[in-house]
């Protein structure tokens, strides 16, 4: 295990201080974060869901798509603070999730000790505040939520729904950006569904209203351009 990850100890850690506030601040230059389906529904409305390949297994990641490079992100001039806006891999910094060594059910909750924010603040468990239980609360939905991410994913895959995401944003004076590596539903295939088998059309319809939440999630992929124009 990295030096700088510790499980969270309410004696060996009984003086440490987080700021959340700044350990969530670091997410904004970053450009992808991996979500879970629970997620969907919220955050539909702020960033596109896309889906991008995992370089090291090839396998399909949902992930939100926050900005094109690192100079602006979707998360700029958003209140870091509210929970309903922010995704859950935000939402739990800096702490992260342990799967245990026994073979247990629940993982470990354990701290990056380098992450902004550690050392300064409040001390944790002298007083929970209502940032420390929210980020236990989102380590938790992402732990559950993975594996039936990954089923849905499989879904969609089974189904012959993933196609590459074509996005460009155009400029007047420059050439477009492309952007590449990026992939989301085909509606054309959606529409093809209702010829094929009943199965079929029962497993679409199991995860229809994710599917559409990720395709709705596409139209904010035009804030995007602000931040490169």
């Amino acid at each position: 295990m990295n030096s700088t990850i510790e499980i969270l100890n309410e004696v060996t850690h009984r003086e440490i201080k987080i700021d959340f506030n700044e350990a969530r601040n670091s997410s904004r230059r970053v450009p992808l974060l991996p979500v879970v389906m629970s997620e969907f529904h919220s955050l539909m409305f702020h960033y596109p869901i896309v889906m991008v390949k995992d370089k090291e297994t090839g396998e399909f990641v949902c992930s939100v798509l926050l900005g094109i490079n690192s100079e602006a992100s979707l998360l700029d001039g958003k209140d870091m603070t509210n929970d309903e806006i922010l995704p859950l891999n935000i939402r739990r910094l800096p702490l992260l999730a342990i799967a245990p060594s026994d073979g247990g059910a629940r993982p470990l909750i354990a701290l990056n000790m380098a992450s902004p924010g550690v050392g300064q603040g409040d001390c944790i468990f002298k007083g929970k505040s209502t940032a420390f239980e929210s980020a236990i609360f989102s380590l938790g939905e992402l732990y559950d939520g993975y594996d039936e991410t990954r089923a849905y994913v499989k879904e969609l895959i089974e189904l012959d729904l993933v196609s590459k995401l074509h996005a460009e944003i155009r400029h007047p004076d420059k050439p477009a950006d492309i952007l590449e590596g990026l992939y989301a539903i085909d509606l054309n295939k959606i529409a093809q569904l209702a010829e094929r088998d009943e199965t079929s059309k029962d497993k679409f319809l199991a995860i229809s209203s994710f599917v559409y939440a990720q395709q709705f999630s596409l139209f904010n992929m035009k804030k995007m351009a602000p931040l490169i124009s």
